[in-house]
């Protein structure tokens, strides 16, 4: 039993399934019901792994029914429970997971399970994650670190630290200004994390620790998926041509041994690492490859939302803007949006998971960006954007709460307010940098949007610059 459990970390997965069902296969007299059930569990976990539901939910029931022969059904039917409550949470069924794991965390706790408690309490915090309770997942965390390193399963001790590094990796995104980039990275272009770079290095120390422990430990498999979100970060860092790098090699041993789910987060992260290098006609065919990958398993969770949007950024790059449109319609849908428009008739409750920002807004921002100096009217921008100024006008109510004319004033402002601040230039050049046409026109602006005069913020940083060398001494 120990030896097919270790084939299944090792990551041959077809292998390891063989063996469990050979197993199974073979006269039960002396085997214990125990690894019977534990069999069936490995069998699950290679199935769910290679994107074959039906197959892993089969198998978890076999389990359950073997459970209740077991000698201690109770502790059983928990291992059971923990699996269930992994594939629930594959395929985006996470209260269905969470109801599972609280029927498993009882029993495994009396029954000083630690390696299996250790798994649960990761699962849980992975569903957590999804819905974003950092509170609890603190709550959490110290209690499954302790119970994976006094379990003395290495596995599980890279489980737990992958997860928490993935936490911290989410917490690192919310330093990020824009709702997309916090919902999804991939959104991101390059030099757009800068602000969240600190708490990035710190998940990468998690991801970087975990994935040493599976290299001690042997667990080669393991240490690859880690290094899958080692490669997200070095994205977000620049370094996107070494990950792709990796992630080509990555790939062909997941598809060896027919790791068809982390394939396909593969893919999704080569795309993204394509797309922040220019390279978008093979970003494209790796979501188009990523998205059958999905299809043939049938999985339906946030993974297949994100492809879709991902694959409408890229297409907005390669200029097919009907394609992109189409694209994020499909995303839309997915997520609960209206599939007739750009955005939700009505801003989303605080039940509803709110849409990513569609695939021109970033176009808009860049272009609004560039042309702060000049008139930007709405049919400028949206002619720009390839789409009709009631869609933009839309989008931005709905997604930045302001009219266009509104943003451009607000984006100009903040940019004449850092000027001054770092006393680049005068109150009327300011005004005239930033596209307002007179100075008197931009103190009034200027002072409806931060009460004050212009000619104080200079002041203000005038006195923060003058300050900062007798805090530096006295440090």
């Amino acid at each position: 039993m120990d030896a097919i459990r270790e084939l299944a970390r090792s990551g041959e997965l077809r292998a390891a399934a063989d063996a469990a069902r050979a197993a199974l296969r073979e006269p039960a007299l002396h085997r214990p019901m125990e690894d019977v059930v534990e069999l069936h569990l490995v069998d699950a976990s290679c199935a769910m792994r290679q994107g074959h539901h039906d197959e892993a939910l089969a198998s978890i029931d076999a389990a359950r029914a073997a459970a209740r022969r077991a000698r201690r059904p109770r502790e059983a039917s928990a291992h059971v429970d923990v699996w269930a409550a992994e594939l629930a949470s594959f395929q985006g069924r996470y209260s269905e997971a969470n109801r599972m794991i609280d029927l498993a965390l009882g029993a495994l706790e009396h029954a000083g399970d630690l390696a299996y408690l250790a798994f649960a309490m990761r699962v849980r915090i992975a569903i957590l994650l999804a819905r974003t309770d950092y509170e609890a997942i603190g709550a959490l965390a110290d209690g499954a670190l302790q119970a994976a390193h006094a379990s003395g399963d290495a596995y599980v001790t890279v489980q737990v630290l992958n997860i928490l590094g993935a936490v911290r990796f989410d917490l690192a995104t919310s330093k990020l200004p824009e709702p997309h980039a916090r919902a999804h990275l991939s959104s991101l272009d390059p030099g757009d994390a800068a602000p969240m770079e600190e708490d990035a290095r710190a998940a990468l120390r998690y991801f970087e620790e975990a994935r040493d422990v599976a290299q001690r430990a042997g667990y080669l498999f393991a240490a690859w998926y880690v290094q899958g979100n080692i490669e997200r970060l070095q994205i977000l860092l620049g370094r996107a041509n070494d990950a792709a790098r990796a992630i080509r090699k990555r790939l062909a041993a997941l598809q060896e041994r027919g790791a068809t789910h982390d394939e396909i987060v593969a893919r999704s992260n080569l795309a993204w690492a394509l797309r922040c290098l220019g390279r978008h006609r093979e970003a494209l065919h790796e979501l188009d490859a990523a998205l059958r990958l999905t299809r043939s398993t049938g999985t339906f969770n946030v993974l297949l939302e994100f492809l879709h949007y991902d694959r409408s950024v890229v297409l907005d790059a390669l200029g097919d803007i009907a394609a992109a449109r189409s694209s994020y319609r499909r995303y839309l849908r997915l997520v609960g949006g209206r599939s007739g428009g750009q955005a939700p008739e009505r801003a989303p409750s605080v039940a509803t998971k709110r849409p990513l920002e569609p695939f021109f807004l970033k176009r808009a921002d860049r272009f609004i960006g560039e042309h702060l100096d000049a008139p930007v009217g709405v049919e400028r921008v949206a002619q720009h954007c390839g789409v009709s100024w009631r869609t933009l006008q839309k989008a931005f109510t709905h997604f930045r709460g302001m009219t266009v004319v509104a943003y451009v004033r607000n984006l100009r402002l903040d940019r004449a307010r850092q000027a001054l601040e770092q006393d680049q230039c005068g109150v009327a050049e300011a005004a005239a940098r930033y596209g307002f046409g007179s100075a008197t026109t931009f103190s009034l602006e200027y002072r409806k949007r931060f009460g004050m005069a212009p000619s104080r913020a200079r002041e203000a940083g005038a006195r923060t610059r003058a300050e900062a060398p007798s805090k530096d001494a006295s440090a």
